[in-house]
């Protein structure tokens, strides 16, 4: 019995040790679809991982940047072909932290580091023969924290960054794809 409360007691101590997902509120969904005049739509995500300074690593924030840009793809681009292939490539999806000077002041939170996101993305459609076609696109958003965030104030400046930057690739995204990509591009559905 001595056995089966230590054990109950060691399970209920790692899983309140266990880091916390922190979901965020996205604000990502497309209006209107795209139709792509291909068979299908494959993602690949070549983003590296996150680096050392990532609140990623310690505050666990979802969807990531990586996933929201699926999502977006998923709501947003429709296969309406039958023959070729679009790659929705991920080439960076970054989360990063870092310090920001500030003049110390007693009286006044200072705004002391930021929170800055990156994206980049290639849309490559390979249609049949030779045919072929890329655009790319790229955003970064970043926000500012005061000193000694609250976990609320991390989760909201996330947020801002994440709405943002979605916000900004899905425009230069869309502009790629109706500039670079017409011969492929069916009418859009709403």
């Amino acid at each position: 019995m001595k056995k089966l409360i230590l054990t109950a007691a060691c399970i209920a101590l790692l899983s309140a040790c266990a880091p916390e997902t922190t979901r965020v509120q996205t604000d990502i969904n497309p209006t209107s679809k795209i139709s792509l005049n291909v068979q299908r739509i494959t993602l690949v995500d070549r983003s590296s991982t996150q680096p050392s300074n990532s609140p990623y690593n310690t505050s666990h924030f979802q969807p990531t940047i990586a996933d929201a840009i699926r999502q977006w793809a998923g709501d947003h681009l429709q296969a309406t072909g039958s023959t070729g292939e679009a790659v929705i490539i991920i080439k960076d999806a970054s989360l990063t932290s870092q310090a920001i000077p500030y003049p110390y002041d007693f009286f006044t939170r200072q705004q002391a580091s930021k929170y800055t996101g990156h994206a980049d993305v290639d849309v490559e459609i390979k249609g049949t023969t030779d045919h072929y076609a890329l655009t790319s696109a790229e955003a970064t958003r970043y926000q500012t924290l005061p000193e000694h965030p609250t976990d609320l104030e991390m989760q909201n400046a996330y947020t801002v960054v994440l709405n943002g930057l979605m916000r900004d690739l899905g425009q230069n995204l869309d502009s790629g794809l109706r500039d670079h990509m017409q011969p492929y591009m069916g009418s859009p559905r709403r």
